[in-house]
């Protein structure tokens, strides 16, 4: 109290009525009491106006002096206040600013703006006379000090705005400045936020450069003044719009409806399109009639479809769409397209053990039986004779629209080789192949490629052949004769024994005639010596006679392949079995002569 008696205002009452100073006031203490800026004079001149009716006399002249100092320096100046004030000049280190304290504030230069600006342009922002808002940064009233802050002040104000349009849940308009590690900044109010990349949009954005310049409407969603942080969501925005625009949409949504979108997400189950705030689901087996594997290959992300709508679920926000539904079934013209025995273009799309599948257009599809590749191969597997991918050409052979099945054949498409194998190899026609396969029951021979025939365990060799794996291995060169050929059911008999040399026959004694004939005929009666009578018969040999005629396969004896290779039978053969063929006539007859006689 002792110094705010002898302050400036003591002083200036002096100075202004040319009175002497009272004895109470030290002359010593006076200096302490002069401002360091030239404007005091003006701050305390209502008291010069009011000192002379206060009172006539010096004392109480004195006193009302006092009075009003004391009022005037008890206003307080504490850190933290806003207060407003007029710049008295602008000077090297900064902005004076009269707040109505004792003693100017200045504003130093890095406060009055957030913006990076140099010592010139800072100085032309204020000029004396302007009002201005500031913030109290430091208040040192002993000392004379009063730091100020206009950004301060300003920021101070943005945040009372920010914390409104927080607690409304209010948009604001936001420009992005920069990217960050994570997200965007912008601006609210002239207070850095933060935009996180969750918070850009409904779905995830990698890539955030697009959205620096770009001005949206935004939310703030966190709010911390303490620790300066404000949290930004343009998805929020997005969302409400979108929540809109479905309710709208679903009400007017109804099943049968065509509409129009673009592809927004192609997943495994199915696409998604846009419908102006709702996303419609196409199945993936609403897409198209044709096969795939994965939805992308019949349609892509951005692409511009139109779809029918197959049902809305407002409750649940939920559109079923289908595009093939707005293309005709292909089963139900499929027999006029394509009539029985008509050829068709297609996709080898599938391959299985029983057949390769053919997509001839999308959604129709027909099998082409392992049997009905070729006309020659048999393969295990379509995959010997198709790839999947590969384009083919086959042919209608049976339609069933009820039942969705289409029969197509390959091998048709080319020339049946059977229908002229007869003609090309007429029974006993010598051939020459390898083996391909051995069985208990016979060989099997290519005589041409992919046309097999068979050599049976009976016309292999003249002896008996017990396994056609202990003469042959696969790969073996045999060679052999044509016996028969069919063309239906496309099997082709063959001998290979017939091109052999027939072993020579064997004489038969008198002694293996008569057990022959015992087996034939019976016992005979004997003689009074034991012994059997002889029967003689016309034109029969006594002794030394060939055996019977053999059978016709027996030694490979057949007259129809005499006739293609002289050497399957040589002509001494023949005349030996003709005797062969008279002895036994003869014999019958004299048998049957006996039977008489008795």
């Amino acid at each position: 109290m002792e110094d705010k008696a002898t302050q400036t205002p003591v002083q200036i009452v002096e100075t202004t009525d040319g009175t002497p100073p009272k004895p109470e006031v030290s002359a010593s203490e006076a200096p302490k009491a002069e401002a360091p800026t030239p404007h005091m004079a003006t701050e305390t001149a209502p008291v010069q106006t009011n000192a002379p009716e206060a009172a006539p006399s010096g004392g109480n002249l004195m006193e009302q002096a006092l009075q009003d100092a004391e009022a005037r320096l008890e206003k307080t100046v504490q850190r933290g206040q806003i207060l407003q004030g007029t710049v008295v000049f602008v000077g090297h280190e900064g902005v004076a600013v009269d707040i109505g304290a004792r003693t100017e504030g200045i504003i130093p230069f890095n406060q009055l703006t957030e913006e990076n600006l140099p010592e010139e342009e800072l100085k032309k922002l204020l000029k004396p006379g302007d009002t201005v808002t500031v913030y109290v940064v430091r208040a040192d009233l002993e000392n004379g000090q009063i730091i100020l802050s206009k950004k301060r002040a300003e920021t101070d104000r943005s945040w009372v705005k920010i914390q409104e349009l927080f607690d409304r849940a209010e948009p604001v308009m936001v420009t992005v400045k920069e990217k960050v590690k994570g997200g965007l900044v912008a601006f609210v109010e002239g207070v850095r936020a933060f935009l996180p990349a969750s918070q850009v949009d409904l779905k995830r954005t990698p890539e955030l450069d697009e959205y620096v310049g770009q001005s949206f409407p935004v939310k703030i969603i966190e709010l911390n003044r303490k620790k300066g942080r404000v949290i930004l969501s343009r998805r929020a925005v997005v969302e409400e719009e979108q929540k809109s625009l479905r309710a709208n949409l679903l009400s007017q949504l109804k099943p049968d409806d065509v509409v129009e979108g673009q592809v927004v997400e192609v997943t495994e189950f199915g696409v998604f399109v846009a419908l102006g705030g709702v996303d419609g689901l196409v199945h993936r087996s609403e897409i198209t009639w044709g096969r795939f594997t994965h939805p992308k290959e019949v349609i892509q992300k951005g692409q511009t479809v139109r779809a029918k709508v197959l049902s809305v679920d407002p409750e649940r926000e939920r559109v079923n769409l289908s595009i093939k539904a707005l293309v005709s079934d292909p089963w139900l013209t499929v027999s006029e397209k394509y009539p029985i025995g008509s050829r068709v273009q297609g996709k080898v799309v599938g391959l299985t053990p029983f057949g390769a599948f053919v997509e001839v257009e999308p959604g129709l599809e027909g099998l082409i039986h392992i049997s009905e590749l070729s006309w020659t191969k048999r393969p295990k597997h379509p995959s010997e004779v198709v790839k999947e991918g590969q384009e083919v050409e086959a042919v209608v052979l049976r339609i069933d629209p009820t039942e969705r099945r289409l029969s197509l054949g390959l091998r048709q498409t080319q020339p049946d080789p059977w229908k002229s194998l007869p003609d090309r190899y007429p029974p006993g026609t010598p051939v020459k192949g390898k083996v391909t396969g051995l069985t208990d029951f016979g060989v099997f021979v290519e005589i041409e490629p992919g046309i097999e025939g068979l050599i049976h365990i009976s016309e292999l060799d003249y002896s008996r052949v017990e396994k056609p794996s202990d003469l042959f291995k696969k790969g073996d060169e045999v060679e052999a004769v044509i016996l028969n050929i069919d063309p239906v059911e496309q099997r082709i008999s063959l001998s290979r024994k017939r091109l052999l040399t027939p072993p020579a026959p064997t004489p038969r004694t008198e002694e293996a005639e008569e057990g022959e004939r015992s087996r034939r005929n019976g016992p005979q009666p004997r003689d009074n010596r034991g012994e059997r009578p002889k029967k003689k018969s016309k034109g029969a040999r006594s002794e030394g006679r060939l055996e019977r005629r053999p059978r016709e396969g027996e030694y490979g004896v057949t007259a129809a392949y005499t006739n293609y290779d002289p050497n399957v039978a040589t002509a001494a053969n023949a005349s030996v079995k003709l005797g062969d063929l008279y002895g036994d006539l003869l014999n019958q007859l004299g048998l049957e002569e006996e039977k008489e006689t008795k």
